[in-house]
């Protein structure tokens, strides 16, 4: 069999003239032929889970991932270099199967093959500090030279800049305030199980009824002060509502992240039971109302696979910590 024939020509062929049953069926009486060919298994990971969506994208369930993940597995095995592979796997196992540790090593993977890339780094210290490890998670975003992050893209930037921001704030935290939801004893655990039926705040309400009277009352007096300024004052007082919401807005995050002290803690907790595969959250929390709102935000897999973490009951050891290490 000529190795050639099932190239990206032929796969276009195929899912363009077929069903993506019909595609997955005659990808994988390739991958028989040739199972070798990295593009082959790239493109059976991507049509065993559901169709892109230019509106609402429609989740994987955890089947769905588990095939995927097997067939990028297979890829990056044929073909180390296939960074389409890498980053579609590093995005299964983080936001829909919360295998962070698992991630971790599977970024570690890629940088040792490509290792100029950034992507692991970040990718990295996003993990390590959802986990709460400060620390490591510095010496990582250390190991991205601000004078190479023009090669990164405009969201990659984004995720640095605003990775340096929380490691920044994360500093000024004392070493017993960091919330080790491993640890039953915690005190942040009597703080949430407090306030376990109150839900978190949504951007949106904090906008809306915190900071928006605010600049409405800034507003009124500017237009009141400007009024007898015509035109130039009604654009002056635009301004000026502008500059009072974004200042505002900006001057208030600290506040809104209090406000949502308890729902972060929580999701921390969460992440650490996804990545150890125990269970750290009480019960009474787990029963209320801002347990069962912080579900919501998850994907199916996640939650699929999360019911039988807690189904299982298997408590997580009170020192656990990630078993990654830095090189």
């Amino acid at each position: 069999m000529d190795g050639d024939r099932y190239d990206l020509d032929w796969i276009k062929e195929v899912k363009g003239s077929q069903s993506r049953e019909e595609a997955l069926d005659s990808i994988n009486s390739a991958l028989e032929e040739e199972p070798g060919n990295a593009l082959l298994w790239v493109e059976a990971a991507d049509l065993n889970l559901p169709p892109r969506s230019r509106g609402r994208p429609i989740d994987p369930t955890l089947i769905q991932c588990a095939n995927a993940l097997r067939c990028l597995r297979k890829s990056v095995e044929c073909d180390p270099t296939m960074d389409e592979a890498w980053a579609l796997g590093g995005l299964i196992l983080v936001d829909h199967l919360g295998m962070m540790e698992d991630a971790l090593q599977w970024w570690s993977d890629y940088s040792a093959v490509n290792q100029e890339s950034m992507v692991p780094h970040i990718e990295q210290a996003a993990i390590l500090l959802r986990y709460g490890e400060y620390d490591k998670a510095s010496m990582v975003a250390g190991k991205i030279p601000p004078d190479e992050e023009g090669s990164l893209s405009a969201s990659q930037k984004r995720r640095v800049e605003e990775l340096r921001r929380n490691l920044k704030r994360a500093s000024k935290e004392k070493e017993g305030d960091i919330f080790k939801p491993q640890d039953p004893n915690h005190p942040r655990w009597g703080k949430i199980g407090t306030y376990r039926n109150q839900k978190p705040v949504s951007q949106t309400y904090f906008l809306f009824f915190i900071i928006a009277p605010f600049v409405f009352m800034i507003g009124f007096i500017a237009s009141a002060s400007l009024s007898s300024y015509g035109a130039r004052g009604q654009v002056a007082t635009f301004l000026t509502i502008l500059v009072a919401f974004y200042t505002l807005t900006r001057a208030s995050e600290p506040l809104f992240r209090w406000m949502n002290r308890n729902a972060t803690d929580l999701d921390r907790a969460l992440d650490i039971e996804m990545a150890s595969g125990g269970t750290c959250i009480p019960e009474n929390v787990r029963s209320g109302r801002l347990h069962k709102k912080m579900l919501t935000y998850r994907p199916p897999a996640w939650l699929e696979r999360h019911e039988r973490i807690v189904a299982d009951g298997q408590r997580i050891p009170r020192k656990w910590s990630t078993a990654f290490e830095l090189d």
